[in-house]
């Protein structure tokens, strides 16, 4: 929503900001102002004004809040031209658009220019608005000294406009004009307070109190920061006579001694028996923050609050739950029990960003506590999330399952074995595959296609990198051991395959997308002859091949001959089957491979000729492993084409590609293997850095690795001193020095 009110400013006022620059006040006069309060003048009509007719006198077809933007500018004397109407109606387009600069402005333009008359009058319309929560205290303050000049027109503030003013007060930041605005709004809401009677008899039973008590607790907790005990107390004893602060509420608990701490324990029964979990925690927190630390009696007040904030949660109370959560662990343990009902809670509202965060607190590196993660339902739908969004934090939660034997709904068991492969996480990945691939639901498991290719495409790579290492000199790990490694990948993916063939032993009668799922499989590892009579079962059973078929076809072809492939691409075109992005990104990615930049540029022509000409993630993925060039590359060519890669992430943006720490890996080694520990840094610096954790061995072995290399750039005079330090400064910082959030 910030977001979107940020465009919104930008496109309102960009434009005004322009027009500024470009017609300075001396150009205009009078001419231009006039111009500008007929334009605004007329919004105070009720029918539709000839806007043609002013549009010719402005000269330029700027909106109405251009237009009062631009006249302040030029002229602000001459707003006191302008009907309170028009100020009215300018005030309602900013708060749509959440302005709350330019709101003040109007209010505080209508309190100097309107006419005094009108003022009380458009200040009580304002009241009634929902301007009011974007007016800063000062402006709020003026709007209230005007209404109190006028006799008996605070008395007409209605009790809703009483509870958006006091509302507005209390959630303000503190300001200099506190003092000044209670003088008004403590007298006005003990005037509205009074006037409320105590539910009585079967009507208890159905009471729900009005907006203003939720704005007298909140004033409350105003008071209490500004030193007003007696304010709050008079505040507090009126609710408790009312019946809006429950007697049961109000009990004395030990080491709650002082009026602050007896209010705020108060307060915060009263709000959990409202069902104001917010609320609760708001009065709750600053009972958790003393020194020196609550006793037993205040952890138990909040672990009762937070287990009232989890019955029928929406998203804001499971926020404050969760903040009360991280407030108590510090001084004490939170049951597990809180923690389980918290992750099904969000599973059930939804709040994946809520449980999200909480799950990273409690695998931060610095919680020594065992907390329990999520189980059944809640653990697949909180994977699901991260794997979208975290993939650290999707790993952690992968080891848990295993380390825990957490049960996963079978349903949800390709999915995720699949999502962590796609992130790069092969160890999780293969573990609970094993897991998975025994037992009575085995079948449907081994024999998901998506799977299938997922598993296959992570652990050929894996293949392909070791294999890599093993035929250069100097590798980086003991080569016995390499080997016996790619041999134990081989001997995986053989079982990978094995299984889904067995599940799938009648390919003649399976799925389409079984066909040619194994077919590509066949294809990532090579065996192209297999991958054929794989796709020949389509055209026997007189199958039209779709996109995704040529698409797999074009893969094999494009390796060898991306210029054949270029072909292929045309006659599909030619004969009305539409190409897709992973068709140009196919080619495109093997031409890059190929050196062939011409064909690379007819591609992105081809991408850009598309309705939606954006490549997909995976299109970007491999343009930029086909970028990287063959095993034969020289040192130099390799880090030039590191280099043409780096400027690519940046122009696809970083977020495009930061989902997958895999990726950063695979660059910083073909950096390191490019003899380029620069580039190498830059490539941690940007994938890596924020989107892994500080202390993981592979993170510790990359940037030891990368600070060797640079120290030996170093000590040649390859690199500058400063550059160098700043590099190494940074991939030594100690771990309260970085961003890294878990």
């Amino acid at each position: 929503m910030l977001l979107c009110r940020r465009i919104l400013f930008k496109l309102e006022f960009g434009s005004f900001r322009r027009y500024t620059s470009t017609h300075p006040p001396a150009q205009h006069g009078r001419t231009s102002s006039l111009g500008l309060i007929q334009r605004l003048s007329a919004l105070a009509k009720d029918s539709s004004h000839d806007q043609e007719k002013t549009d010719k006198i402005m000269g330029d077809k700027i909106s109405e809040l251009q237009a009062y933007k631009h006249l302040r500018t030029l002229d602000r004397p001459s707003l006191a031209s302008l009907p309170v109407a028009s100020y009215l109606k300018l005030l309602q387009q900013t708060t749509d658009l959440r302005l709350a600069s330019t709101s003040s402005q109007l209010v505080e333009d209508i309190l100097e220019f309107g006419p005094k008359a009108q003022r009380p009058s458009a200040m009580l319309q304002i009241m009634s608005s929902s301007t009011l929560p974007l007016l800063p205290p000062r402006t709020i303050s003026l709007m209230l000294q005007c209404l109190r000049s006028s006799p008996g027109t605070l008395q007409e503030i209605s009790q809703p406009q009483v509870a958006v003013l006091v509302h507005t007060f209390a959630n303000a930041p503190r300001d200099s004009v506190d003092m000044l605005l209670l003088e008004v709004i403590y007298p006005l809401l003990c005037e509205h307070l009074k006037t409320l009677s105590r539910p009585r008899g079967d009507a208890v039973l159905i009471y729900t109190p009005p907006d203003i008590i939720h704005a007298s607790f909140t004033f409350i907790d105003k008071l209490l920061k500004l030193a007003q005990e007696p304010r709050a107390l008079k505040i507090f004893q009126i609710l408790v006579n009312s019946g809006n602060v429950p007697s049961e509420a109000v009990q004395a608990i030990p080491g709650f001694d002082n009026f602050e701490s007896i209010v705020r324990s108060s307060l915060v029964r009263a709000s959990t028996h409202w069902h104001w979990r917010p609320l609760a925690e708001r009065f709750l927190s600053p009972l958790l923050k003393t020194s020196p630390a609550p006793g037993p009696h205040a952890i138990s007040l909040a672990i009762d609050t937070a287990f009232g904030c989890l019955d029928h949660a929406s998203v804001a109370d499971l926020h404050a739950c969760r903040l009360l959560i991280c407030q108590m662990h510090p001084i004490s343990p939170v049951p597990n029990t809180i923690i389980r009902q918290f992750y099904d809670a969000a599973a059930e509202a939804n709040a994946a960003d809520e449980a999200s965060e909480l799950y990273g607190f409690t695998r931060s590196e610095e919680m020594t506590h065992e907390y329990s993660p999520p189980r059944g339902a809640a653990l697949a739908w909180l994977m699901r999330h991260l794997l979208r969004t975290h993939s650290y934090l999707a790993k952690q939660l992968g080891e848990d399952i295993l380390g825990a034997s957490l049960p996963v709904p079978v349903q949800h068991r390709a999915y995720i074995v699949g999502g962590l492969a796609t992130q790069g996480h092969a160890t999780v990945a293969r573990k609970l595959w094993s897991r998975y691939a025994a037992g009575k639901d085995r079948d449907g498991f081994v024999g998901e296609a998506a799977l299938l290719l997922r598993m296959v495409s992570l652990y050929h790579h894996l293949i392909q990198r070791d294999e890599k290492i093993l035929g250069e000199k100097g590798g980086l790990l003991d080569e016995e051991d390499l080997r016996q490694q790619v041999d134990d990948f081989k001997g995986f993916l053989d079982r990978i395959l094995s299984e889904f063939s067995r599940v799938h032993s009648s390919l003649v009668d399976s799925d389409h997308r079984v066909i040619t799922s194994q077919a590509r499989a066949f294809f990532i590892m090579g065996e192209f002859v297999k991958g054929f009579d794989t796709l020949k079962i389509l055209l026997e059973r007189k199958e039209m091949p779709d996109i995704f078929d040529v698409n797999v076809t074009l893969t094999v072809m494009a390796e060898h001959d991306p210029r054949a492939a270029a072909q292929i691409v045309q006659q599909m075109i030619d004969k009305g089957l539409q190409p897709d992005h992973i068709t140009y990104g196919t080619v495109m990615h093997h031409a890059l491979n190929h050196g062939d930049m011409d064909l690379v540029d007819d591609m992105v022509l081809g991408v850009r000729s598309l309705k939606t000409s954006q490549l997909s993630y995976k299109s970007i993925v491999a343009l930029i492993r086909g970028s990287i060039g063959s095993e034969t590359s020289s040192d130099l060519t390799l880090t030039a084409k590191l280099r043409s890669v780096f400027g690519v992430i940046q122009a696809v943006g970083r977020a495009t590609v930061v989902r997958s720490p895999h990726l950063g890996r695979y660059l910083v080694y073909e950096s390191i293997r490019g003899n380029d520990p620069t580039m190498a840094f830059r490539f941690w610096d940007m994938l890596l850095k924020n989107n892994a954790r500080w202390h993981d061995q592979e993170q510790v072995f990359l940037r030891r690795l990368i600070i060797r290399r640079l120290e030996r750039h170093q000590a040649k005079s390859w690199v500058k001193d400063t550059h160098a330090r700043t590099m190494i400064a940074q991939l030594r910082m100690q771990e309260g020095s970085t961003k890294i959030p878990y």
